[in-house]
């Protein structure tokens, strides 16, 4: 079914042309329908003007003020008058003294914020500006901090050579030892606590070795429970889920998972 198409008089577009420039589609509709007796819909009257090319002639930040129902012109003039020089909470304090009202520092800064008005405040000092202790050197006004540190001090709360926590990221215990650290160049670092036990007695894993748990406990250091073993087998170890197994499967599938490395390392060669 065909739509019947709205017609509006010469008069009524010249009203709506008119009152366009100075309210929005809400008040505008409701000046219309009082107007001529009519109960055209906000979405009716929106069509029309833009069916004619009607336009209210504003600035998007400017049309905010015909919609905004805490501020009356005169107080949107007033904030804009009198924001200047002023902070947020300085404004609203001037303003419910001046209009008797009880706006929120919140209220007023979303207010300032969406139109774009500025207090010509940068926070920066301005060129030229004196320090308040500046030609006051050795007159005594400041003094040393006397409860700086002094050298040598150490802090009540650092942690003695030795200590133990559990690291966040991936559960392996970690110790306090006196090796510098390659990060920092700090004197001493945290170390997982199994591989500084192994290096302890044997020296320093090989390059592609890994020290591992025999029993898959992180928290067992001890070195009867380290073993010293490829990263292609602790990898082949994991997708078995070597941890977690029956402690008297393990034996069987760490000498399995040695051997399954040892033969595609030689089909590789192949």
């Amino acid at each position: 079914m065909k739509k019947t198409k709205i017609k509006y008089t010469p008069q009524q577009l010249e009203f709506l042309r008119t009152g366009y420039l100075s309210m929005n589609i809400r008040g505008l509709t409701t000046a219309f329908n009082k107007k001529f007796g009519s109960q055209k819909t906000e979405g009716q009257v929106k069509s029309t003007l833009k069916n004619h090319s009607i336009r209210c002639g504003r600035k998007p930040k400017d049309r905010l003020i015909t919609r905004w129902r805490l501020f009356t012109e005169d107080q949107a003039r007033f904030i804009r008058e009198n924001y200047g020089g002023r902070s947020i909470a300085e404004l609203t304090v001037l303003f419910n003294d001046r209009f008797g009202a009880s706006r929120t520092w919140q209220q007023i800064k979303t207010f300032v914020n969406n139109r774009g008005i500025t207090s010509g405040r940068t926070g920066h000092f301005a060129k030229g500006h004196t320090s308040w202790n500046s030609g006051t050197k050795g007159q005594g006004l400041t003094t040393a901090n006397k409860r700086s540190f002094k050298k040598g001090t150490i802090p009540p709360n650092r942690n003695p050579l030795g200590t133990e926590r559990i690291c966040s990221k991936d559960g392996f215990i970690l110790i306090k030892i006196a090796e510098k650290n390659p990060y920092t160049g700090f004197p001493t670092r945290y170390k997982h606590k199994h591989v500084y036990i192994w290096e302890q007695a044997n020296g320093p894993a090989p390059k592609g070795m890994v020290v591992a748990f025999i029993d898959g406990d992180k928290t067992r250091c001890e070195l009867d429970n380290l073993m010293l073993i490829s990263r292609a087998e602790l990898l082949n170890l994991n997708r078995y889920g070597y941890k977690d197994m029956p402690a008297e499967l393990k034996p069987s599938v760490l000498a399995l998972s040695k051997l399954q490395v040892k033969t595609w390392a030689k089909e590789k060669k192949l």
